[in-house]
This record gives C-alpha cells, structure tokens and sequence, in this order.
C-alpha cells in the first residue's frame, strides 16, 4: 500500500512544467474537439480507456517523471468524460420530443435574428405542457414574423422540434450545441402565440438595449455603410451591412474585421491604458480601471465565445501589469481555451471560435520567428523598430492565415490571402476607426458629453468610407486570385507547411530564408494554379447530394445559378470551389427547398439579378424579374437563356452548346440539348450528353435509352470547362 501510494505522490525527481495552462487547457479542448468529430456513440468508449490509462502510467517511473505528459492524459481524459456525461444527461434526453408537436413555454434569450425570411430566437423552454413536464433546455425558435416579445419575456405557443443537420464533424448540429442550442423549434400557430412580460428584465436586456442605444446613434451620425461597419466593429451587430459590402469584405478578406476578436480587444485595451496614463493615472490602477472597461465591453458585446477568449486573454496580459509581472502570451491562451471549454464542453464546435484560437496559436508561434528572419540583420534598433512596425501588418496577417489555414480547408474547402494585402492597406486605418468610433459611442450615450462627439464622428466617418472603399477595390481588383482553392488546395498547403517545419525545426535559424522563399513560391504558385483553373474560361458546374443541388454557369468569377436547392452552405461552397464569386443571374424555382436556398445564396454573394415565377415571394435588393409562364432573357456576355412553364425546364448556352435542365415535369419539350440535365429516366428530351441528378447507380444499359449518360449519383460535383472551339472537359468528384 506504501509503495503504490509512493507511485502517486513521489515527485522529488519530476521536472517542472513551465507552462501547465497550455497543456491542460489545449489538451482539454483537443479532446472536446475530437469528440465532437467521434461523437458520442465512440466518445464514452475513449473516454473509459483514457480513465483507465491515467493511474496505469502513475506506475511506471518513465512518466511520473514526465508530468507534462501526465497533465496531457488526465485533461484528455476529463475533457473525453465531460462531453460523453453531458451529452448522456443533457442532450439524449431532450431529443426524445425530436419530430413532434407540443404547446411549450419558454423564456426569450436572445435579440432576433432575420435570416432567410424568417426571424430566430434563443429560448429557454421551462415546461411542455402537453406532457406535463417540467423541463430545462434551449432551442433556436423562429418564425416567418418577429414575435411581440422582448428578452425575458415568457413565450407560449405551439411549436414543432427539428433536429439540426448533422453530417459529422463540424456540423449545423455542433455549431448550435456550441451556441446551447439543442435542436430547432418551429412555431405552427402564429396566432395562438401568448406572451407574459418579464416583472424583472435579465441583464442580457440591458445589454441589449446599450448595443440598440449605440447602433441608433450612430446610425444617426453617419452615413448608412459606414455606421453598419462601425456598428459590427464596436457592438458585433451585423444586420445593417448589405449584401453588396458583406460579400465585398468577404471576398477581399476582411471579414475579421468586422467580427470583434483579438485584434479589437488588443486595441481597446491598450488604447483605454494609455488614455488613463495620459491623464495622469498610475499604471497599476490604470491597468485595475481598464480591466473594468474590458469587461464592461464584453457584456455589451454580447459574450460570444471569441470575445471572451480575446477578452481573458487581455485581463491576463492587464493582470500583470497590476500585479508587477509580465504575462506569457501562449499560456494565457491555454488559460482563456480552457475557461471556455469549463464553462461550455460543446464550444469545439463553434467554426469562429477555432478559427479565432488557430490564427490567434499562428501569430504567437510564427510571428516572432518571422519578424527575427525578415529583420534580424538590421543592427541599428531604430531602424528595425520603425521596419517591423511596417512590415506587422502582413506579417501578422500571413502568420493568422497559416494558423488558421487547417480549419479554413476542412470548412470552406479554400483559403484566401487577400487579408495580406488588404491588411497593409486597412490595419492602421482600422485601428484608429475603432478608437474614435468608440470615443463617440461614449460621447453620444452621455448625455453631458454628447456635443464633443462631433470631432470624432467626422474622423470615424472619414476612417469607415477610407476602409469601405478599399475593401471594395480589393474585391473588384482582386476577387479570385489571392485564393486557393479545389482539390490541389490541400497538396499545396501541405507543401507549404512541410517547408515551414523544416525552416523553424530542421535548420533551427540557418538558411531559414531559403525555405520561407519555397514556401511563398509553393502558395505563389497555387493561387496562380487557381486563377488559371478557375478563374478563366466557362464552366457548367452540375452539383448534386443528397442534401443539397446546384445547376449554374460560371465564366471567369460569375455565376449564373438556374437551378438550387437544399442546404445553401453546400452550395456555396460548392460555387465557390468553383472559381465564382458573384452571381449575375439567380433562378428561383416554385419549391421551398429552392427558395431558402436563393435566399441564403443572396445573402452570401453579390446578386445582380433575380428571375422567378411570380408566384413565388422573394425578397431581394438586386433587380427583380417575375414570370408568369416563362421568361426570356440574356446574360451579361450576351449568351441567351429561356425558361418555360413554372420554371420546370430552363436552356441556356455556354461556349456555343445549348444546354437544358430540367426538373418537375419538364413540360412537353422534345427539341434535342447538347447537353441535357435531368431526373427523369424517361424524359421525352434528348441530349448528345445525358446527366442524371439520381441516386441510383445501379441503372444500367438496359433501362435507359441509347446515348451518353453520366449518374450525378457517382459524382456529387461535375464540372464540364468549355474549351474556345466548343469542346469541353468532364471533371468529377
């Protein structure tokens, strides 16, 4: 008994673990995160043999006197066994009214969100009153119209659970389980809907009501474009940008502008300091007051979890002034992940917040390397100083995009570096916006102070039109070359980081230079790769899962979309691996499925028109073109299109080919396609080429007509580029 409690607690020759909150806390949250990817039909199993693992290595002499690898084992077994309970006691037990009917009662959570025409909300449902329980879990309720209730507010009314999507990894299902957010819940009856005010309002109404308070001032003071932009950097409210300036600042990549992370907190921060400095306060209680302000602003911010990572990572770095010690920058990371991760063990699969932690791991591992290789032989202090102040900016921006460059292949199947070059032009414009954007926040939500706000709104007004502008002449100049993206994506970066190991571990600081220079050519050489393949020439892309249907046209970086349907993010991702960036012509056919999808596309790409049957509701900025029995029309390149009955069977041209997609019933057209688009095996049309958009791939010889045929059911992407003399190559997968 001695000797096994000796293997415990004997650790006179067990070396010290310099930074024990990076391995708890990045290995507590790479466990959340594997689990997310098992689930939880494998996690218990690992999490069991993790268990049992963790007092076996106890025994043998070669780990205890390891104790980072112990520390590694005991954070991955805790972080294992935490999902696996939670999800055994929280989530399995609340997916039992998946897929019916209830009358519920739920208390609003959250501000409304309008998406794709209808209006979303976090609730807390506390009883089902058709089952007599009492229970406690949030769901995402929506409905086509806002509902007449505020945060706090009691909700009764009629609803029907939906699961999320949940395609494995990181799904619709483990984003929303990130946000709390168990499953959805549809509202069936909206006049049967009751609603009890809260006698006491939560302190997420306040918070609301300061962002609300500080958007309309705002929105007030300044043009409509540069409020929205200073609104989202300032508060995180996003609703006012448009379409156009979204997609602009998406394609320029710059959309971390416009989401409050690292960058903004680290401004706030160290702008509030040295303001109170100035003033003549002491550092330390200077340190103690910014603090406050830190979490003051996190509140109104709305506590999302990339700005409570940023933010604790600043407390950290202001605690240490506080208290007359320099804070390490990696372990307050592994501090900020693993407050996180305690607090919520679904946070591995919010997408912003991983994206947020691998660029923010990028700029502490790779930053200080490349500035040292880009200005270490400049001996003279000043002049390095007043180099790497000029070359931070891009340096930063490279070392993000690598971090973050994993996660950005798994979830957008692409990576841009346009953030390189849109940050040397926007990063210390966007800096100074934020801090007199914040000043006359200040100045206009008190009340004494509101007349010296007028200084500040002009240079904030001034910053957002200077920013704006280059961001849409990046997107205009720039729009698909600076990206990598398609199947060579992954071969390329994996190259790319073969070189950058070698530089940092190999070679341990000589002849670094070198193989950063292969490692920029191997990029270099992609994004041409890129332009090239996706960039020229017309393209037809015939895109079709189970889950979601793409038909579309694309020459150069514009698509001309004439058929979707089902889930809009596959779609777009599917378009956008494709080499388009905008949308020139968006065809909305009859069905449900087709118009959530035209509305989520419209929202994510710049649109410049719309064609649909006018029976069909569809709210949009871009110019609208309803049909009645048909429509016919050109495109920008001058090609014609035609669509017949309720859009059931459209034909259109590429390269000199008449291509026909046909869907429903396809109408009683028997005029011969080159290529020809359809789900019907017995289609009355003709084609030289023959796509069917079905699952079946046992059809055989037999059971079709003669001709050319290609099962979209063996290929969920096909893509034919047309060549000048109008041949074309088939490309699958």
């Amino acid at each position: 008994m001695r000797t096994f409690a000796a293997c415990f607690w004997r650790c006179d020759r067990m070396r010290a673990v310099s930074r024990p909150a990076v391995y708890i806390g990045f290995s507590y949250f790479g466990a959340l995160l594997l689990a997310t990817f098992l689930g939880e039909s494998v996690t218990p199993y690992i999490a069991a043999a993790l268990l049992l693992s963790v007092p076996l290595c106890f025994v043998f002499r070669m780990h205890r006197r390891h104790p980072a690898r112990m520390l590694v084992l005991c954070a991955a077994a805790a972080g294992m066994t935490v999902f696996s309970v939670l999800m055994l006691l929280t989530v399995r037990p609340a997916e039992r009214y998946l897929g019916n009917t209830y009358r519920i009662r739920a208390v609003i959570e959250s501000e409304a969100e309008a998406y794709s025409g209808n209006f979303r909300y976090t609730a807390r449902v506390r009883s089902i009153e058709d089952t007599g329980q009492s229970v406690d879990f949030s769901v995402r309720l929506s409905h086509g119209e806002a509902l007449p209730a505020e945060i706090g507010d009691t909700v009764e009314c009629t609803v029907r659970f939906v699961p999320f999507l949940d395609d494995g990894g990181l799904s619709s299902r483990a984003a929303q389980l990130a946000d709390g957010k168990l499953f959805a819940a549809y509202i069936t009856d909206y006049a049967q809907i009751a609603v009890t005010p809260a006698a006491q309002k939560p302190p997420a109404y306040y918070s609301a009501a300061v962002r609300a308070q500080v958007r309309d001032s705002l929105l007030r003071a300044l043009p409509k474009d540069e409020a929205a932009v200073l609104t989202a950097m300032l508060v995180g409210l996003r609703n006012d940008i448009s379409d156009a300036l979204n997609s602009a600042y998406r394609t320029a990549g710059a959309s971390h502008i416009l989401v409050i992370s690292g960058m903004h907190m680290a401004i706030i921060a160290q702008f509030a300091l040295g303001a109170l400095s100035l003033l003549g306060v002491r550092r330390k209680y200077a340190a103690g007051i910014s603090i406050a302000f830190i979490l003051a602003f996190m509140a109104v911010s709305g506590l999302s979890a990339t700005v409570v990572r940023s933010g604790i990572m600043q407390i950290i770095l202001l605690t240490g002034i506080l208290i007359g010690r320099k804070a390490d920058a990696l372990n307050s990371l592994g501090v900020a992940i693993l407050f996180l991760a305690l607090v919520n063990p679904f946070c591995a699969g919010d997408v912003s917040l991983l994206l947020s932690f691998s660029a923010t791991l990028g700029i502490l591992a790779l930053n200080p390397r490349m500035m040292r290789a880009l200005t270490g032989r400049v001996r003279n202090v000043r002049r390095r100083m007043r180099l790497q102040r000029i070359l931070s900016p891009a340096v930063t921006s490279v070392c993000a995009i690598l971090g973050a460059m994993p996660v950005q292949l798994y979830v957008f199947g692409s990576v841009s570096f346009s953030a390189v070059l849109t940050s040397i032009f926007v990063l210390y414009a966007s800096a100074w916006l934020l801090r007199f954007g914040l000043l006359a926040a200040v100045c206009f939500n008190i009340p004494f102070l509101a007349p010296a706000a007028a200084p500040f709104v002009f240079l904030s007004g001034l910053l957002a039109k200077y920013q704006n502008a280059v961001v849409r002449w990046m997107a205009d100049a720039f729009p698909n070359i600076f990206c990598i993206s398609g199947p060579y994506a992954a071969p390329t970066v994996l190259l790319c980081t073969v070189f950058l190991l070698c530089g940092l571990r190999l070679f341990r600081g000589r002849h670094t230079a070198v193989l950063y220079t292969l490692a920029a050519g191997v990029l270099a050489f992609g994004m041409a790769a890129n332009w090239y393949l996706n960039g020229r020439g017309t393209r037809l892309l015939i895109y079709h899962t189970p889950l979601a249907a793409c038909t579309a046209r694309i020459d150069g970086d514009t698509a001309s979309v004439f058929g979707c349907s089902g889930n809009a993010a596959a779609v777009g991702e599917a378009l956008r691996n494709s080499g388009a960036s905008r949308i020139d012509l968006l065809h909305v056919q009859p069905d449900e499925s087709a118009v959530r999808c035209a509305e989520a596309l419209a929202e994510e790409f710049p649109v410049s028109s719309v064609l649909y049957p006018d029976t069909v509701y569809f709210p949009t900025d871009a110019q609208r073109f309803p049909y009645a029995y048909g429509a016919d029309g050109m495109l920008a390149d001058g090609s014609a299109y035609s669509v017949t009955g309720d859009g059931d069977l459209v034909r259109f041209s590429a390269a000199g080919r008449t291509i026909a997609l046909e869907s429903g019933d396809g109408g009683f057209s028997t005029e011969a396609a080159d290529i020809l688009i359809t789900d019907d095996t017995e289609s009355m049309l003709r084609g030289a080429l023959t796509v069917l958009q079905t699952e079946d791939t046992r059809l055989n010889a037999e059971t079709l007509p003669a001709g050319c045929y290609l099962l979209s059911g063996e290929h969920e992407r096909i893509c034919l580029r047309f060549g000048a003399d109008g041949s074309y190559t088939i490309y699958g997968g």
